[in-house]
């Protein structure tokens, strides 16, 4: 019968043998696609992004990997630099998609100004259904998501975004919300808490 030291050896050795298929093998792929706020049309709410030519390149990349554990991170690349007054314009529109309708948005992060461009950084184990919440043309559009469709729709600005994706090993599901940890780390994020 094993005992209770048993069992935590038998999970340390199983969670040590995940790390060092990552730390020898690495990620399986990774991509960066910007996506232009212009391009985030309302016409796709009712038709199919995943067809759209801005959008179609991105999307049969990430079909491939749709059952692949994958890390991402959304970044704000224009303008270079996120003034304060956009910062709040952002934290603005969240609070008032969350307030007024039944979308569900990412937490806002309390620190007064981010230390880089991230805007979100996420894990999924379907990819593709993710970042089409993201988009906010996901067809239960109440799902928890950046939904940018409405966040941009009522911003002045301009926005060019880089979704950056980290595809993984399948064996690495059990441990990806230590790599979200580690990744959101490095690039503090605007929205969304990670603890």
């Amino acid at each position: 019968m094993k005992t209770t030291e048993d069992i935590f050896r038998i999970n340390a050795e199983y969670y040590s043998n995940l790390f060092q298929l990552v730390a020898k093998c690495g990620i399986i792929d990774f991509n960066t696609f910007e996506i232009d706020s212009q391009n985030l049309d309302s016409i796709y709410i009712s038709t199919d992004v995943r067809a759209a030519k801005d959008f179609q390149e991105m999307f049969e990349w990430l079909k491939q990997y749709d059952a692949f554990p994958c890390l991402y991170r959304w970044e704000i690349v224009s303008p270079a630099i996120l003034y304060p007054n956009m910062v709040e314009t952002i934290k603005m529109r969240i609070k008032e998609i969350s307030k007024h309708s039944s979308i569900q948005t990412p937490r806002i992060v309390k620190s007064s100004y981010p230390k880089d461009n991230t805007l979100y950084v996420g894990k999924s184990e379907n990819i593709v259904d993710r970042i089409m919440k993201h988009l906010g043309y996901h067809q239960q559009r109440d799902k928890h998501g950046l939904h940018l469709y409405d966040l941009v729709k009522e911003i002045d600005y301009h926005i060019i975004f880089n979704l950056h994706i980290y595809v993984f090993p399948q064996e690495s599901k059990p441990i990806m919300e230590l790599f979200e940890r580690s990744l959101a780390e490095v690039h503090p994020t605007l929205v969304g808490t990670h603890k």
